[in-house]
């Protein structure tokens, strides 16, 4: 079977992270497979991961957000590769690979990778509607997106699947072996406890609140530090914020960071304080910390609850709300044996449940239906 994938990409994400994942897996699984990267302004990076992992890429420049070009030119590139079986992944990849697959006469496949506000809005619902349409299965990431689809009557219930996102856990936990050289790399050698949070610096993310959850601990003589990994547009703003709440010496912003695993190794406790407007798909780096054995505190909104068990591998607490916040890092900070036990738990959740093996199975079978006649 040959799968050709498509996504517009401007960096690496957590849809990135999977594809990164999913693909060398499904090419060990027998599967030949192939990207076509939509190009943005910093899809190399992207580029470059699939190519160190084997993965064949053809880029094509994304343009705008509805473009009749880039369905001609994708119809085109499909007919020349000619696939079993064209996967397409996010909003901007639908609304033209669908139809570019329709008009090379190839079955395809859709994965929504969130829930975003927009699938609610019109132009995006039904540009949205007619790629869910187009699609012979499409695949939710997470029970709600699937209920945001189905809510939204998007996708037609009867193609819609869930397949969680999947990881190789061992790496993660490797990582732990090398803790403490992690730490003096990052700059967090005599920080104890550290919190650490991994993701772009965009709004919506919730740093603004941890900074102020991380202010509200600091006036109770909680000894914690926040550790900062990634970049974006809103740093300035949140360095400044550090600044006027006068934690700034509590707080390392360390920019974009290309090993996430010895990162989270380097942290006592990893947080997703995510806003319900990001309309988070499924919360990869937050699975990425349970296989490393880190207790995760994490905004009980979206996805991350069928990702974080609470009181089991993690804590979860109220969105927009930095004194609740505050009481969970406050209580972890405190109590070095509960984070173990939800480290540990979180590995072995990591690793049972959502497994890099389960991943691929459970695409394969959805290929297998997409595949079948008529």
């Amino acid at each position: 079977m040959k799968v050709l994938h498509v996504q517009k990409s401007a960096g690496i994400g957590g849809s990135e992270r999977h594809l990164v994942a999913l693909l060398p897996a499904l090419a060990r699984r027998g599967v030949e497979v192939g990207m076509v990267v939509l190009a943005a302004p910093g899809a190399g990076a992207f580029t470059a991961a699939l190519l160190a992992a084997g993965v064949p890429v053809t880029e094509i420049s994304a343009g705008p957000d509805l473009n009749p070009v880039l369905v001609a030119r994708l119809a085109a590139c499909i007919r020349r590769e000619r696939p079993d079986l064209v996967h397409t992944h996010l909003i901007h990849a639908d609304v033209h690979g669908q139809p570019a697959a329709r008009l090379a006469r190839v079955p395809a496949v859709s994965s929504v990778h969130g829930a975003h506000p927009f699938y609610r809005r019109q132009p995006f619902r039904s540009a949205a509607a007619v790629a869910g349409r187009l699609a012979g299965r499409t695949i939710a990431i997470s029970h709600h997106v699937a209920a945001t689809l189905a809510e939204a009557r998007i996708v037609p219930s009867e193609r819609l699947r869930v397949v969680h996102y999947g990881i190789d856990a061992a790496p993660w936990q490797q990582a732990l072996a090398n803790r403490d050289e992690a730490r003096r790399r990052f700059g967090l050698d005599g920080c104890a406890p550290v919190v650490g949070i991994a993701s772009r610096l965009i709004p919506h993310k919730g740093h603004a609140e941890l900074l102020r959850a991380v202010a509200v601990a600091a006036g109770r003589g909680v000894p914690l530090r926040l550790a900062v990994a990634g970049d974006g547009p809103i740093r300035t703003e949140l360095e400044r914020l550090a600044r006027d709440l006068g934690v700034a010496e509590r707080v390392r912003f360390l920019g974009f960071v290309s090993d996430v695993a010895a990162f989270m190794a380097a942290c006592d406790v990893v947080v997703f304080p995510t806003q319900p407007t990001l309309g988070e798909g499924f919360g990869l780096a937050a699975l990425e910390a349970m296989a490393a054995g880190r207790p995760v505190v994490a905004t009980q909104v979206a996805s991350l609850p069928e990702v974080v068990a609470d009181g089991e591998t993690g804590l979860l607490v109220p969105p927009g709300d930095p004194e609740a916040l505050a009481d969970a890092l406050a209580r972890l900070a405190a109590d070095e044996k509960l984070r173990a036990r939800l480290g540990a738990a979180g590995a072995r959740r990591a690793a049972e449940r959502f497994s890099l093996e389960a991943m691929v199975e459970s695409t394969l079978r959805v290929y297998a239906e997409t595949l079948e006649p008529a």
